[in-house]
């Protein structure tokens, strides 16, 4: 009996195939707004029946970090997350759209600090193209210049002002904003400098930034919507071209 089930094993081990032999790998492409079209890859079963790739790569969210799309600054970048969803796969690339932007631990843990006012406030509102986005921010009180006192904490009436402005800033510029062009101010923090020149006027603030967003809602799948974030990749294409043209000649 022994005997047998060592056999058994044996020929299992030798007819055992491994299981990333029966995957295939997958372009995964960001938008033109990150300076890295192809941040990464990822497998996915290959077809099978009726089983077909693009159904269960749709959906798959990648977490990648800022630094890791851009190739300028990168090292000041890597603190903040950003969330890209599969949307659309055409042969061997799949197609992403915005999903969400958080920020490390270590980061978050630098900002806090004794002796100062946390404010945070938080808004859901729509984009003009029908994304239902929340948005989370967050700030801290900033000692005054010449200020003798150690402390600088901010009273309720200023903290209930300055968080009324916040949300008032965020809404705004969430609906007239595309979701597309709404990530852009994220990712370059002008709601963040917006509310700091906004909100000085109440009370000094500083290392005031959008922390995080989410995307909670999506109007219907549009493709020729999702293609007009790589739309800019065909344009530069002839570009390049001339360039090259002109130092030929």
């Amino acid at each position: 009996m022994l005997a047998l089930l060592n056999i058994i094993l044996i020929i299992g081990l030798f007819c055992s195939v491994h299981a990333f032999n029966k995957k295939e790998w997958y372009n995964v492409r960001a938008p033109t707004a990150f300076e890295v079209r192809v941040p990464t890859l990822t497998p996915c079963n290959k077809a099978q029946g009726q089983n077909i790739p693009a159904d269960s790569l749709r959906g798959r969210i990648f977490q990648i970090t800022h630094a890791d799309l851009n190739q300028t600054n990168k090292h000041d970048l890597a603190w903040r997350v950003v969330r890209l969803q599969v949307e659309e796969v055409k042969g061997f690339d799949c197609f992403t759209n915005f999903n969400g932007i958080s920020i490390t631990r270590d980061k978050m843990a630098v900002l806090v600090k004794k002796w100062h006012t946390i404010i945070e406030a938080f808004i859901q509102a729509k984009t003009n193209d029908g994304y239902l986005v929340r948005l989370f921010s967050i700030a801290f009180t900033r000692r005054q210049n010449r200020q003798v006192k150690a402390t600088c904490y901010a009273k309720a009436s200023k903290i209930k002002q300055i968080r009324q402005k916040m949300q008032e800033i965020m809404v705004a510029e969430t609906q007239k904003s595309s979701l597309k062009d709404l990530f852009k101010k994220l990712l370059a923090d002008q709601m963040g400098k917006q509310i700091t020149d906004e909100c000085n006027k109440i009370f000094p603030l500083q290392n005031v930034l959008v922390h995080k967003a989410k995307v909670l809602k999506k109007p219907k799948f549009d493709l020729t919507k999702l293609m007009e974030l790589y739309a800019e990749e065909k344009s530069e294409a002839p570009v390049a071209a001339a360039a090259d043209n002109k130092l030929e000649a």
